[in-house]
């Protein structure tokens, strides 16, 4: 019996819990011009502080907090969590809360000078994420969306997986997905600035035993029945030993969507 619709995404959303250790290895970083495109971008004082959300393991958390910036990483995995919190041990500007963004109250009073969300802000609800995420942000505040995606490619060791992912996992794609952008006209867009887009392509090589256990980190796969996703991987990393010599390079095409809040309401136009 499938899961209704809600409780599907709910389970995918959360699935990362289950592969923290994974996750913490395997999930690569941002690019460090990413990271100074947000920072120069929102203006962010030295002391300033920063909400993010759906902080994982601390991927994108790490060279924030290297810099010293005073932090509250809310994710809803309870390991994925604690894995962030025993990392950011020594850092006692960064705060890491098991909550989601939906259920977290923030404290009075208290306002963000920048928002940051790493592959995470479409597991929001829409109709919260950018309305919550302005309220939480001082006047001339930014929001800041940054993603990881795989540039396609249809040839070489991509196309035999993808003949491997026909005959075990039929209507599975392999990890060829183009970069999220946030739905138009979407809830509480109208409160922040026209968005600015970047994007920063770099290479990322692995091992067989790395590559798939990278996947296993996608909730996609997680999401599947063991057996299968047993056969997947095995047959995955025979092929990336056989035929490509044990590596394989995995081209990523980074995004950043940056929404500047305005620093004064916007004057109402007359009826």
């Amino acid at each position: 019996m499938s899961l209704p619709d809600r409780d599907q995404d709910k389970e995918l959303k959360t699935s990362f819990n289950s592969v923290a250790d994974l996750y913490d290895t395997h999930r690569p970083g941002y690019p460090a011009e990413m990271i100074e495109e947000t920072i120069r971008f929102s203006g962010i004082p030295q002391s300033g502080s920063i909400l993010e959300i759906g902080c994982g393991t601390g991927q994108a958390t790490k060279p924030f907090a290297e810099r010293g910036y005073a932090l509250t990483c809310l994710d809803p995995g309870p390991d994925t969590a604690a894995k962030a919190r025993q990392k950011f041990s020594q850092c006692p500007a960064v705060t890491v809360i098991t909550a989601t963004f939906e259920d977290w109250l923030p404290p009075q009073g208290q306002y963000y000078d920048l928002v940051i969300a790493a592959t995470s802000f479409h597991w929001v609800a829409p109709c919260v994420r950018f309305t919550k995420s302005a309220q939480v942000l001082r006047p001339g505040g930014t929001l800041a969306l940054l993603y990881n995606s795989h540039v396609s490619k249809d040839s070489g060791f991509f196309l035999d997986a993808q003949a491997i992912y026909d005959r075990i996992v039929p209507g599975l794609r392999a990890k060829k997905t183009k970069p999220s952008e946030p739905a138009p006209a979407e809830a509480g867009m109208e409160l922040f600035e026209k968005p600015v887009l970047k994007h920063y392509e770099w290479e990322k090589q692995f091992s067989a035993k790395d590559y798939v256990s990278h996947l296993a980190t996608f909730s996609d796969h997680i999401s599947l029945p063991e057996a299968q996703r047993e056969d997947l991987f095995r047959e995955l990393a025979a092929l990336i030993n056989g035929k490509y010599d044990g590596k394989v390079s995995k081209s990523y095409k980074s995004e950043l969507v940056l929404y500047a809040k305005p620093s004064q309401l916007k004057a109402s136009l007359p009826k």
